[in-house]
């Protein structure tokens, strides 16, 4: 009897196993930064950028938002003199942690459901049925099934240094996302093809009195701080090789602001500072670092910033010039070297380099130095050095390292296994300039480096062409396309000539000749040569009666051939080039010297005349 009462309460006690609570850490990095300053009129406000797509957001997405914090920052001078970079503020945060907020609730749910089923054993199922139909609410139904709901809480504490003006959690992904500006547009802007993502917002924080503030933003076990710049006065700046120039005015009214002081900083410590005269206007004396800041506090309180960078011009320097004999050399040649150089003072004037020691250094293409030597620099004639190539020199680049004073120079040569060609091929053309419609002449010699004509040598042409058009007033250049040739394989004369004629072109086009030839006796030698196919000269001249006109009238042109030509015009074109509309009709027969067009729109228009291959003859007018 006794036992079969232990039994039940036996198998009632709850173990001491607790599952998993399932509980995952959220937050992912972003960004938080303030696009401008602002004054105490505007509503000022930070933009954040986190995450918008991908499992990233997931992870944001469950903290809530994101927690903002507002700090008045009560010496603003003092914190950014200690401030190596304002795009990264230094400042220790104060990690606490989440706390037992959540694992006391994950606890308590567990405990609680394990409460339940004890004593939901202690009675049977027929007891407990009979119970809850009288009193419904005593059913346990789905609630100790159901998961913690668990508090994300912020993990860093407030700042202690700076007084707390206010904190919020902002709903970041039920904000708009940061637009475009609507009165910007812009063609092929990336605007136009791409699309905002949530999760890139401005965060207001309304209008602020002048000062400096800090913004410290939370999401999850990431942060992230800025700096906001509130003041109705701005600074202007100016950098030098040796001083700063800066100009303080009212933002809302433009007029000079006295009394401002201002502050030179590179991020290591203060260069210069000052107070600001009745213009505005103040001049600070120091040698200017690449990268430095302006900032400054107005006798309202008011904290302006501006960045400046410095690059120092490299013409009041001493220039260096190596000179090689040759770009390329082969393994086991000698390569001469002359040095020259110049101290420049302005842009034009320079005077002769102080006279001192060098040291020449020559870099494989390897990266190890082959060979290294003194010299002396002479203030008129500089330096010379040579030496020899080892006979087992690696090919490819090299460089010479020269050291000068304070300062390190460099040049390059290369290095290589090749043959000379056994002979050189010219294309000499009869005339400069070519125009569309012009055949092309000229004559392929083959010459002996000794002078001697290469006779009956074999010298194939390939040739190319490809049309021009412009864009932007840039040459473009479209598909290159193989031209036909009555034939293209040819024998020299007792001259080493070969007559070359290239069919007409009807376009402006660019004509890529390739040249191949042997003598029988060595590899065969290939040259190239680029023919520029210019517009033809235009063959008629257009006239029109008036250069302005009415929508909807009818505008009549005349023109005449500005000397005899085959080549007849069919018809004529016209451009509009607001909008780049092209139009065209065909010449009416009953006239041989005008006709007329009628412009449906008002614009600017180009007239052509073209023949009917469509080779332009004429035009280039202009009407309004």
């Amino acid at each position: 009897m006794i036992v079969v009462l232990l039994l039940p309460v036996a198998t009632s006690v709850a173990d001491d196993y607790l599952p998993s609570s399932g509980y995952q850490s959220v937050g992912d990095t972003f960004f938080l930064l303030a696009d401008s300053s602002f004054t105490s009129q505007e509503v000022a406000k930070v933009r954040l950028e986190a995450p918008g797509r991908d499992m990233r957001r997931f992870n944001t997405e469950e903290y809530g938002g994101v927690d903002i914090r507002l700090y008045k920052i009560t010496e603003p001078m003092a914190f950014l003199r200690k401030q190596k970079n304002l795009h990264r503020i230094t400042l220790a945060a104060n990690y606490q942690g989440e706390g037992l907020s959540n694992t006391l609730s994950w606890l308590w749910d567990n405990w609680y459901g394990k409460s339940r089923r004890v004593m939901q054993s202690a009675f049977s199922g027929t007891v407990r049925k009979q119970v809850t139909d009288v009193l419904p609410e005593l059913r346990v139904g789905n609630a100790i099934l159901a998961p913690t709901v668990y508090d994300r809480q912020p993990q860093f504490a407030p700042l202690k240094q700076f007084p707390l003006l206010k904190q919020f959690r902002y709903p970041l992904w039920e904000a708009k996302p940061v637009q475009p500006p609507a009165e910007v547009s812009m063609e092929g802007a990336s605007s136009e093809f791409t699309r905002t993502t949530p999760g890139n917002a401005y965060i207001p924080l309304g209008k602020l009195k002048p000062g400096l503030y800090l913004v410290e933003a939370l999401l999850g076990s990431y942060r992230a701080t800025t700096m906001v710049f509130v003041s109705d006065s701005v600074v202007m700046s100016k950098i030098a090789h040796n001083e700063a120039f800066a100009w303080v005015a009212d933002k809302n009214a433009g007029h000079a602001v006295a009394n401002a002081t201002v502050l030179w900083s590179d991020g290591m410590g203060v260069l210069s500072s000052g107070v600001t005269q009745s213009d505005g206007a103040l001049r600070l004396s120091h040698v200017a670092p690449e990268r430095s800041y302006l900032f400054g506090q107005d006798a309202q309180g008011g904290v302006f910033v501006s960045e400046n960078f410095y690059y120092d011009s490299e013409i009041y320097d001493t220039k260096v010039y190596i000179y090689t004999d040759r770009p390329l050399y082969r393994p086991g040649d000698n390569v001469e070297i002359k040095i020259l150089a110049r101290d420049y003072k302005n842009a034009r004037d320079s005077v002769a380099p102080a006279a001192g020691k060098m040291k020449l250094t020559v870099i494989d293409a390897n990266g190890m130095p082959v060979q290294a030597m003194d010299l002396v620099m002479d203030p008129r004639t500089g330096a010379d050095t040579s030496f020899r190539l080892a006979k087992t020199a690696t090919a490819g680049g090299y460089e010479i390292q020269l050291q000068y004073g304070e300062s390190l120079y460099s040049s390059a040569f290369r290095v290589a296994s090749y043959l000379k060609p056994p002979f050189e091929v010219s294309m000499l053309l009869n005339k400069s300039n070519y125009h569309a419609g012009e055949p092309v002449s000229g004559t392929i010699e083959l010459h002996y480096p000794d002078g001697r004509p290469v006779a009956n040598a074999h010298v194939s042409l390939n040739l190319y062409s490809q049309q021009l058009s412009m864009v932007g007033n840039e040459l473009q250049y479209q598909g290159k396309f193989p031209v036909s040739l009555q034939s293209s394989d040819f024998t020299s004369n007792e001259q080493g000539q070969v007559v070359l004629n290239l069919p007409a072109a009807e376009k402006p086009s660019r004509y890529l000749l390739t040249v191949s030839a042997s003598d029988g006796e060595a590899f065969r030698v290939k040259a190239s040569k680029e023919i520029l196919i210019e517009r033809d000269a235009a063959h008629y001249q257009i006239q029109a009666a008036q250069q302005f006109s009415m929508v909807n009238q009818s505008v009549l042109f005349h023109y005449r051939g500005r000397e005899a030509s085959a080549v007849k015009p069919a018809s004529y074109e016209w451009l509009r080039l607001e909008d780049q509309h092209v139009e065209s009709a065909p010449l009416p027969a009953s006239s041989s010297d005008s006709f007329s067009v009628t412009f449906r729109q008002p614009g600017t228009y180009n007239l052509m005349l073209k023949s009917e291959s469509g080779m332009i003859l004429g035009g280039d007018i202009s009407l309004r």
